[in-house]
């Protein structure tokens, strides 16, 4: 009699699971609820698992709005024009950091791979050191470990065209689908230039001409995607511009409460978190400052949080650099990225002192290290492959700043 049961249970238990097996609907409903490391693996269930997981519909119904950035890809300005080598910073304190340099190596790109954006959990990336006509640009998702390269934009006889950004369009909110928005300096007769913007679609394909020449003063090399547009500040304190993506239509914002002097000795940072866009505008030895948001209708830009640094400045006393000029003294430091959280006091600033990420509560004021960078020494011979550095360069390199890739999970096929 127990041989007996213990045969019906095993009967039983495999009736079950081919109830779950058979019934798509509830097999996704289980998936959906499964982190998405446990997604990846289980793709390599079956083909049938794996055409569930990577459908457009399972990424949208998984994850209707963007998840929340856990951490940063950081590019040492200091290698910047050496050998594009990173560093990985978790948000959260309580995960093991990987301190040690990586190389992007999806691809077999013959100028070496660095990343040009980050945009909702895909990387926009690009050959590096190349020149344009041998420049390739990829669309990477770090979590999937798959990419695209997608195909070179066209030229017209007879006008020079040169790429003056490249930026990501993506919310999953809205669409499986991602876009790329180019911006090309056109060169006119007489030496006069304007712009034009193309658009490339993963779901048609080609690139499309989207608008016609304009002149325009702001800093195309840095886009912030956000409110399904491309952002661009203007440097020239005129109205700053915008790009919506879908209409394929420009135009003009109000300008961030701009200071003084602010193409000077000021440090700025311009980017989105969980569908806010946000500025901020620093001095050298500035240790209080606002965080701007912009509205909604584009009316204006407001107080969001109003920052002190000074304690942080009093338990890390290398903050205070003089290097450039013993009179002209500074606070070394550098606004990698805003991260809003889901709840207002989870949001908070990631800064880089020399030798240190900083994660700064925005609400509680409270702040903690959250990686011990690199020493310029290791990074100088991981691409030098010397032990032999100069003093004096790697005093200065010290105080280089970093640029930061917001890192966010995601299904999404490319």
């Amino acid at each position: 009699m127990k041989i007996k049961i213990k045969l019906i249970r095993k009967v039983e238990q495999a009736t079950s699971a081919q109830v779950v097996a058979s019934n798509d609907d509830l097999l996704i409903e289980i998936l959906l609820r499964l982190p998405i490391k446990s997604l990846i693996r289980f793709k390599l269930v079956s083909k049938h698992w794996h055409s569930l997981i990577t459908d457009p519909k399972f990424c949208h119904l998984r994850n209707p709005k963007p998840n929340p950035a856990l951490g940063l890809f950081l590019l040492p300005r200091l290698n910047y024009y050496v050998i594009p080598c990173f560093e990985y910073v978790p948000f959260s304190v309580q995960e093991p950091t990987n301190p040690s340099l990586l190389k992007l190596k999806f691809t077999k790109d013959p100028h070496g791979i660095s990343i040009v954006q980050s945009c909702n959990g895909l990387l926009l990336c690009s050959s590096f050191q190349a020149h344009e006509p041998n420049r390739r640009y990829y669309v990477y998702n770090p979590t999937t470990k798959h990419f695209t390269t997608f195909p070179k934009t066209d030229q017209e006889t007879g006008i020079r065209k040169k790429i003056r950004g490249m930026y990501l369009a993506f919310d999953p909110a809205k669409s499986p689908h991602y876009k790329v928005v180019c911006v090309r300096h056109v060169e006119l007769d007489q030496g006069e230039y304007e712009y034009q913007i193309e658009v490339y679609s993963s779901e048609t394909g080609p690139w499309i001409v989207s608008s016609q020449h304009f002149t325009a003063e702001v800093n195309f090399e840095e886009g912030v995607y956000w409110s399904g547009s491309i952002h661009w500040i203007s440097y020239e304190k005129v109205e700053s511009l915008y790009f919506n993506v879908d209409e394929k239509r420009l135009e003009t914002t109000p300008l961030p409460p701009f200071l003084d002097g602010w193409m000077g000795r000021s440090n700025y940072y311009f980017g989105e978190s969980c569908d806010h866009l946000n500025f901020i505008q620093t001095f050298g030895s500035q240790c209080q400052f606002n965080v701007y948001e912009m509205k909604r209708d584009y009316s204006e830009w407001f107080v969001k949080y109003e920052v002190d640094l000074s304690p942080l400045v009093t338990t890390f006393s290398g903050m205070i650099s003089s290097y450039l000029n013993p009179m002209d003294w500074y606070f070394s430091r550098s606004i990698l990225c805003l991260i809003r959280g889901e709840k207002e006091k989870d949001s908070f600033l990631v800064l880089q002192i020399p030798g240190k990420v900083i994660r700064y509560n925005l609400v509680c004021k409270t702040f903690e290290t959250l990686h011990e960078c690199a020493e310029v020494k290791d990074v100088l011979s991981f691409t030098y492959g010397s032990q032999h550095i100069d003093k004096d360069v790697e005093e200065v390199l010290s105080f280089t700043w970093t640029i930061g890739f917001q890192h966010i999970e995601s299904l999404c096929c490319v």
